[in-house]
């Protein structure tokens, strides 16, 4: 094997490493999303599908975060 093919072999093995690296990476990172996303809220309960859609970032079903909303008021 030539100097430059060698060359060019280690090339391609460095890129296909950080190619992996960075995979694992992107599906450490959904690993962490879908850990805080979770589907259920504090009280436990299953937060609700609709609810889900129309607030996908949302943690609490509507009665609890209706209570945090009401304690936040009351507590200003």
């Amino acid at each position: 094997m030539s100097v430059s093919n060698l060359a060019f072999e280690l090339a391609d093995r460095r890129a296909e490493e950080e190619r992996a690296e960075g995979i694992r990476r992107v599906q450490q990172a959904l690993r962490v999303k879908r850990l805080t996303l979770s589907p259920f809220c504090d009280c436990g309960e299953l937060i609700p599908d609709e609810r889900r859609k129309a607030m996908p970032n949302c943690k609490r079903c509507i009665d609890c975060e209706t209570f945090i909303e009401r304690q936040s008021r009351r507590a200003s």
